[in-house]
C-alpha cells in the first residue's frame, strides 16, 4: 500500500523498513493492545532501523526524505500497526523541531541517539532564574515517554520582544523527569502515551524553542544552515503535523483489504455467500471510492507543502483537509466493521482494532474535524482563524 510509487532505492529501502517495523508491531498488537505500550522489541527495531534519525539535517549523514515518501512510509507502518505508526511517527518527526534548536543543544541530542517525545500543550510553569528557568507541570499523553531519553514540553513564555506571552516548547532530558504509567484508553493503546511531572527543573536559555518564531520564518536563525532540509522548506505545522494523516490513510487501506477478506469467506444462515450480496458488494464499492477520495487528499496536502516552501500559507485549509482525511478513514472503519457484524467486533479482530485506532487518531486535537471544518468556513468567508495548520 503505498500513494506513489517511486521506483528509486532510497524510496524501497525506506518502505522495506515499514514494513519490517509494523510487521513485527503486528504479531505483538494483542499482547501492546493488554500492556498499554508496545514492546522493546518494537522501540529497538525502530532504533536499528534507524528510523529516529530519518528527519534530520543532511550534516548530520542521514538521508534527505521527500513528503512522498515520508508519508508512504508511515502509512506503510499504519497498514500493520497503528500503535507502531503512531511512535515511528512521532520518533521520526519530532527531530523537526530539535533542528530548531541551538546547534550544541541539537547536537547533543542528535549524537545521544535517544528517542525525542514531546506534548506541547502550554500548561507548563515557567519562573526566570539566575542563569536559566524553572520549569513545572503535568503533562498528559505523552506518547511513547518510556522509551525517550528527551522530551519537549509546552509553556506560555513572556518576551522582552514581544507584546504578550507566546506559546513555547522545552527541551528536557527524561532522566530529570518523573513517567506516572497510566495510559488506559480505547484506541492506540500500543502508543504508552503516559503522564509526565516537571518538578521544579533547570533549564537554560537555549533550551527555549519560540514557535512564534519558526511560524514567520521556517529556516533557522543561524546563517549557515541545510538549505535543503525538509522543514526548512516548509510550512512548520503543516510539515510538523502530516503524520496523523498519513498513518490513518495506511489504517484505512488496510481495513478494506480486511473487509474484502472477510466478507468473501462469509456464509449467512440463508446459505448466500456474502460476497455475492448486493449489499456488501455496494459497501466495498462505496468504501473504496472513498479511499480513491482519502488518496487524491493526502496528495493535495503533499502537493500544498511542497509549494508553499516556508513563506505565507493557508493554515486553516491544511488543517481541513487533514481532518477530512481522518474523518474519512474512520467512517472505513466504523463502516466496515457494522456490515461484517458480531465476529468482527470481537477482540483481537483486525477490523476492530483498527477501527479504535482510527478513533483515536481522530481525537487528537489537530484532527477534530468539527473545529477544522468550521475554522475553514470562517478562513473561505475571510475572517482570521489564527489556525497555524
Amino acid at each position: 500500500m503505498v500513494l506513489v510509487k517511486n521506483k528509486t532505492s532510497l524510496y524501497e529501502e525506506i518502505m522495506e523498513k515499514g514494513k519490517r517495523i509494523g510487521q513485527l508491531a503486528e504479531k505483538e498488537a494483542e499482547q501492546a493492545d493488554l500492556n498499554a505500550t508496545v514492546s522493546t522489541n518494537v522501540a529497538d527495531a525502530i532504533r536499528t532501523e534507524e528510523i529516529h534519525r530519518l528527519l534530520l539535517p543532511k550534516d548530520y549523514g542521514y538521508p534527505q526524505l521527500d513528503w512522498k515518501t515520508y508519508v508512504d512510509f508511515i502509512g506503510t507502518v499504519g497498514y500493520h500497526n497503528l500503535s507502531a505508526a503512531w511512535l515511528t511517527c512521532f520518533f521520526s518527526l519530532h527531530n523537526a523541531w530539535v533542528s530548531y534548536l541551538p546547534k550544541p543543544l541539537r547536537d547533543e541530542v542528535v549524537e545521544s541517539d535517544g528517542f525525542v517525545a514531546d506534548v506541547f500543550a502550554p500548561i507548563g510553569k515557567v519562573e526566570a532564574c539566575d542563569g536559566g528557568y524553572r520549569v513545572s507541570g503535568t503533562y498528559h499523553f505523552v506518547s511513547g515517554i518510556n522509551y525517550s531519553e528527551w522530551v519537549g514540553v509546552g509553556a506560555f513564555m513572556q518576551f522582552e520582544d514581544a507584546d504578550k506571552p507566546e506559546r513555547v516548547g522545552i527541551c528536557l532530558n527524561v532522566n530529570d523527569l518523573e513517567i506516572q504509567e497510566n495510559w488506559n484508553s480505547l484506541g492506540l493503546r500500543g502508543s504508552g502515551s503516559n503522564t509526565l511531572i516537571v518538578d521544579n527543573v533547570f533549564v537554560k536559555p537555549e533550551a527555549i524553542l519560540r514557535f512564534n518564531k519558526i511560524i514567520e520564518c521556517s529556516q533557522p536563525p543561524e546563517e549557515d544552515f541545510d538549505q535543503d532540509y525538509l522543514y526548512y522548506n516548509t510550512p512548520f505545522y503543516p510539515g510538523f503535523y502530516v503524520g496523523f494523516a498519513a498513518m490513518a490513510v495506511g489504517g484505512a487501506h488496510r481495513v478494506i483489504d480486511e473487509f474484502t477478506k472477510h466478507t468473501a469467506g462469509r456464509v449467512r444462515f440463508s446459505g448466500v455467500k456474502e460476497n455475492e450480496s448486493p449489499s456488501s458488494q455496494r459497501v466495498l464499492a462505496e468504501l473504496s471510492m472513498e479511499m480513491e477520495a482519502v488518496d487524491a487528499l493526502m496528495n493535495q496536502y503533499i502537493a500544498l507543502m511542497e509549494r508553499d516552501k516556508g513563506g505565507p500559507y493557508e493554515g486553516a485549509r491544511y488543517k481541513a483537509i487533514r481532518a477530512s482525511i481522518i474523518d474519512k478513514c474512520v467512517h472505513i472503519g466504523v463502516k466496515s466493521l457494522l456490515t461484517l457484524g458480531g465476529h468482527a467486533l470481537l477482540k483481537g479482530h483486525p477490523v476492530e482494532l483498527f477501527t479504535r485506532d482510527l478513533m483515536a487518531i481522530a481525537t487528537h486535537i489537530t484532527s477534530l474535524y468539527e473545529d477544522a471544518v468550521t475554522g475553514y468556513g470562517r478562513h473561505l468567508f475571510g475572517i482570521d482563524t489564527g489556525i497555524q495548520g
